[in-house]
């Protein structure tokens, strides 16, 4: 038998597959000296970073092996996949930038399988009731980083990180608004923009659904400017939530609505085709 949330599971696991291989491969020692000797092979220049120059034109002599550990089923998906890891934006990797964002990625998958269960769910929740000290239903950067040492195994299974420095860096990438503080919308909203993700990236990788996510894109965009509005996005929720929350998650419309911010990583309230594309 198969319930729906190990369906959900399967279908995030499968969808992020490439990633996974990533994480698994940077927990093991054997893994980690593949995945080394393929980041020598690529930091052409040996100062210890690779660049996106690099990168690009490494994509075609090392495409099997790239595309296993980064995904991308053509030469310019396995390219893109660097802006991926470069999340600070400097088109620079560094050996540690690559292993902090392969950690997260199995710290999300572990989150998101979390979730979908009444045990996990319980248990998340302890974690965050356990790090609000004053008990306000926030967790402010103090909170977070004066806990990380006492729960370092829990938090660094949910939220990535192998030392207490990353476990501590992982507040960062949650606290999406900036704020300093995480509400448990926002705790609980990392599971849920990482299987938002896999959503979008299974349907980027097949051609038919691939279409069927471009037309709503082109129904959204209203006055055809080829960008998404988030008052587009707002004013199209209850004629497509059907196919909204097939593709953006969801159980009401005002939770599909949300979607759109974190779709929107770079605040401009614009979602353009390219942005759906080089992110997934």
């Amino acid at each position: 038998q198969l319930t729906w949330e190990e369906f959900e599971v399967a279908t995030t696991q499968r969808a992020y597959s490439a990633e996974l291989q990533l994480a698994k491969a940077i927990s093991t020692a054997e893994g980690k000296e593949d995945l080394k000797a393929l980041w020598d092979t690529l930091d052409k220049d040996g100062d210890g970073k690779i660049s996106g120059k690099e990168w690009g034109s490494s994509v075609y002599k090392n495409q099997d092996i790239m595309k296993k550990y980064f995904g991308g089923s053509t030469l310019s998906e396995i390219g893109q996949a660097f802006n991926k890891i470069d999340t600070n934006g400097d088109d620079l990797l560094t050996w540690d930038e690559l292993t902090l964002q392969a950690g997260s990625y199995l710290a999300a998958n572990n989150l998101t399988a979390a979730m979908l269960t009444e045990e996990g769910k319980a248990e998340i929740k302890a974690l965050f009731d356990s790090l609000d000290k004053d008990g306000d239903g926030k967790v402010s950067g103090k909170e977070w980083g004066s806990k990380v040492y006492q729960n370092q195994d829990i938090m660094s299974k949910y939220f990535g990180g192998s030392t207490l420095q990353e476990i501590g860096q992982a507040f960062n990438r949650i606290d999406s608004n900036g704020d300093d503080q995480l509400t448990w919308e926002e705790f609980s909203g990392e599971s849920a923009a990482y299987a938002l993700s896999a959503k979008l990236a299974s349907a980027m990788r097949d051609p038919a659904a691939k279409a069927e996510l471009k037309a709503l894109f082109d129904s959204l965009d209203a006055d055809s400017d080829g960008k998404v509005s988030g008052k587009e996005w707002g004013s199209k929720v209850y004629e497509k939530q059907d196919l909204m929350k097939k593709f953006f998650g969801g159980a009401t419309l005002s939770e599909i609505g949300q979607a759109f911010n974190r779709i929107d990583t770079s605040g401009d309230d614009q979602l353009t085709w390219d942005e759906f594309e080089a992110a997934y």
